[in-house]
């Protein structure tokens, strides 16, 4: 697929990950659709170009927020005259909880204490209806355009998993879940709209990745937003994950985001990349817990 002169729609494109995907389709000549909860930072935008970037205030967890992002870049397609050819799904948190949390010495049947299943149910909200939800909104009006190239293709999927959906660690059972979800889903749809609508479906496993959830936070007026790519909820893998690197077989360093992006850009141009899930982790084994 072509990146240049077509439409992305990057989830999450506002940080992180997705941020670093947005520079690189946009230093190829493509416009991008922004689907977050806040706009790129004052730094971000000057790596920008506004004229081929449209922001959109979403909540991925919500179906009306996601039909709204998607008619107002629908509309700026047909402006801009660039098709929306393809949706990079990188919006997701990052959560930890007990399965059994700690109980009181004087526990009893009537006193124990549960996981709190609201937290569960949000993480399984944002990282995976959210992902499902942008897919299926996006694929009938991919399956519209012109096929393109040899192969006749029209659109490309791209999901964001997890090292995690492989090896969870003590705590992750949410987390590990949505993103085991995420991964499971690609060779089902890559199965279906290929032949059917000329449309690849893949998917990224990151490892320990220089993103919001490996770096401490920076100090503001006003509390950072929790649904942002691959999130910042405190406790999260990636928030402990930053104190080593001694589990990253080679390199032993985090990952880069621009080392994300460029997977990304290389899945959208080799056709021959379909219903697969790539692991980008330096051949990390998480231990049970870190």
């Amino acid at each position: 697929m072509q990146i240049k002169d077509r439409t992305f729609i990057v989830s999450g494109g506002s940080s992180g990950l997705g941020l670093a995907t947005t520079i690189l389709f946009l230093q190829n000549g493509a416009n991008v659709s922004i689907l977050d909860l806040n706009p790129p930072s004052s730094d971000a935008s000057s790596r920008i170009d506004t004229s081929r970037t449209l922001f959109n205030k979403t909540n991925v967890s919500s179906t009306e927020s996601l039909q709204a992002a998607l008619k107002s870049t629908l509309k700026w397609t047909k402006e801009t005259n660039k098709p929306l050819s393809g949706a990079v799904c990188s919006a997701g948190i990052g959560t930890a909880a007990l399965a059994l949390p700690k109980q009181d010495s004087s526990a009893t049947h009537e006193t124990v204490k549960y996981m709190d299943m609201s937290l569960f149910d949000r993480t399984l909200a944002i990282n995976l209806r959210g992902t499902v939800d942008l897919i299926r909104l996006t694929l009938p009006h991919m399956a519209l355009n012109e096929p393109w190239g040899p192969d006749g293709e029209r659109g490309i999927i791209v999901v964001v998993s997890s090292v995690a959906a492989f090896e969870g660690q003590i705590g992750q059972l949410a987390y590990s879940a949505s993103k085991g979800a995420v991964r499971s889903i690609v060779l089902p749809l890559a199965r279906e709209l290929g032949r059917k609508a000329g449309i690849r479906v893949m998917g990224i496993a990151p490892g320990v990745f220089e993103t919001g959830m490996t770096s401490p936070p920076k100090k503001a007026s006003a509390p950072a937003s929790k649904e942002r790519v691959e999130g910042k909820t405190k406790g999260a893998i990636g928030s402990r994950a930053s104190m080593s690197t001694e589990m990253i077989q080679y390199p032993t360093r985090m990952g880069r985001r621009d080392e994300f992006a460029r997977l990304v850009k290389e899945i959208v141009e080799n056709p021959m990349l379909n219903g697969g899930v790539i692991r980008l982790d330096g051949a990390v084994r998480f231990p049970s817990r870190l």
